[in-house]
């Protein structure tokens, strides 16, 4: 009897060992597929190669507060610098020059808040968008390679890399986390130490905060980083504004962590009380704003991403419509069965699935119109205040198309009242200032790092998608190249798409 009992029982945890495993081994490929691997990367060295010197011959010049365009310039780059910059400059044979008469030459612009994931083709999307700075928010390996091959002369933009995003849970939870969101996971000094010394040693720009961690693992790996000399940016934590303020976090990565603060504070319903809330926001949003700008903070803004959770929630196939969806990853666009985090219907986190419960749908479009106004009124404060601002568009969060993105969210900064030099300054000068590169401003000695448009960004912003040439390190690229780019992605999303999308691209 007992040795029947015991095969029995060792039966039984033999089969459950293999259901685990089994569906172990699924969910980590479904985690897996989403991050976009699967997908053909295009042969990009069949159509874009390194050039020689470059002169660009009588174009106008952003000026490097973003206010003007000085007329008249002639500017030649080579091996990825700008070598001379100014009137009348000597035309050389061995130059491929450039016609610039009537046209407006800015600085390659600076997405400062994306997730690359494992999608290279993106980076592509990046380029051909006049994107040649980004700044990846929640690093991976497969991140820093790209970071190095594109320092060694690989097409690409220029890559900061941030870390995986830090939590402060332990256990069971800590490995979940490790798991499903690449998170790090350290839970006292000892562990925050080491994990912050192979974040810098591993080549990560900077420390990944993320909105759960707690007080005290908050001041420790404020404290760690300092040690370590990395800055640590991101999400605002289980922290209240008061010590944030001081805390030493050197960025916020979206306006909205600053606003939930603030509905945190509020203390009631915003859906029942709109109006109290907006009132009691604009009491705040003032002081609030001084203080961010006294402790020398940067915002960046992601208000389009913000302003897109209305129609998301309540009209996401007519939103489908509005973005560039055949160029994103069909694979992070479908989406997995493990939870909502694709693009499309059904598959969509933001999407409203109370459709029987009248009041409540009433009261959650009252709360997502009130948070898109909330949104607005901060980013004023901020702006009227000279806090710093950083053009941002958390880029592969769903509707948020690579590339297209950045000049989606240039509009919505100046709707919300930034002058059009202002929104140009938080798209280069700004971020390229926070990271301490050579981009932003077309200057000798800096980067050829550069946007060649038709029309004046500074009469309208969406003149920024004028482009008629991009160049990024030794590369340039021309409108027929672009398009080519552009067909080769669509073509290669395609053939490893299994939802069709034609209803939201014809």
């Amino acid at each position: 009897m007992k040795n029947r009992w015991f095969k029995r029982v060792l039966s039984a945890i033999i089969i459950l060992s293999g259901v685990f495993f089994g569906v172990f081994i699924w969910a980590d490929n479904e985690l897996n597929k989403v991050l976009g691997k699967s997908t053909t990367v295009i042969d990009i060295t069949s159509i874009v190669k390194p050039s020689g010197v470059i002169q660009i011959k009588n174009t106008n010049v952003l000026s490097e507060d973003c206010t003007y365009f000085i007329k008249n310039q002639d500017v030649v780059i080579k091996n990825g610098k700008i070598i001379t910059l100014g009137e009348h400059q000597l035309l050389d044979n061995n130059f491929t020059i450039i016609d610039g008469a009537n046209k407006y030459l800015i600085p390659g612009l600076i997405d400062s808040h994306v997730h690359l994931k494992e999608s290279k083709n993106d980076l592509f999307l990046y380029l051909v968008n006049g994107v040649t700075s980004v700044r990846e928010m929640a690093g991976r390996p497969r991140s820093l390679e790209w970071k190095k091959e594109i320092q060694k002369n690989a097409f690409g933009p220029r890559l900061f890399v941030a870390s995986p995003p830090v939590f402060s849970e332990s256990g069971v939870a800590g490995y979940y986390y490790s798991w499903t969101r690449q998170s790090i996971n350290y839970s006292n000094k000892n562990d925050a130490a080491k994990s912050i010394k192979k974040i810098k040693e591993q080549g990560y720009d900077a420390v990944k905060m993320y909105g759960f961690v707690n007080p005290e693992m908050f001041k420790t790996t404020i404290a760690v980083a300092k040690e370590n000399n990395i800055p640590v940016i991101g999400h605002l934590p289980l922290v209240s504004l008061e010590t944030f303020y001081t805390s030493g976090q050197k960025e916020v990565a979206h306006i909205e962590e600053i606003t939930i603060k603030t509905i945190d504070n509020f203390g009631k319903s915003v859906a029942k009380n709109p109006g109290d809330y907006l009132n009691y926001l604009r009491t705040h949003s003032e002081q609030i704003a001084k203080k961010i700008k006294k402790n020398n903070i940067s915002v960046t803004s992601t208000v389009w991403l913000c302003e897109s959770f209305l129609t998301q929630r309540f009209d996401l196939k007519s939103k489908l419509k509005e973005v560039e969806l055949q160029y994103a990853n069909p694979k992070i666009i479908e989406g997995t069965r493990l939870y909502k985090l694709g693009w499309l219907p059904g598959e969509n986190g933001y999407e409203y699935d109370g459709q029987n419960e009248p009041e409540a749908r009433k009261l959650s479009l009252t709360f997502w119109k009130t948070y898109v106004e909330a949104i607005h009124i901060m980013t004023k404060a901020l702006v009227e205040n000279k806090v710093t601002i950083m053009a941002g568009t958390d880029a592969n969060v769903a509707t948020v198309v690579p590339g297209f993105s950045l000049h989606n969210e240039l509009e919505s900064l100046s709707k919300s009242g930034l002058t059009n030099a202002q929104v140009l300054y938080s798209a280069t000068v700004a971020p390229s200032k926070w990271m301490k590169t050579k981009t932003g401003k077309i200057k000798i000695g800096y980067y050829s790092d550069l946007v060649l448009l038709t029309k004046n960004p500074l009469e309208n912003i969406k003149n920024t998608k004028t482009i008629e040439y991009v160049f990024s390190n030794r590369y340039m690229i021309d409108k027929p190249q672009i398009k080519t780019i552009l067909k080769a992605i669509e073509d290669a999303n395609n053939e490893n798409r299994k939802v069709k999308i034609d209803q939201f691209t014809d």
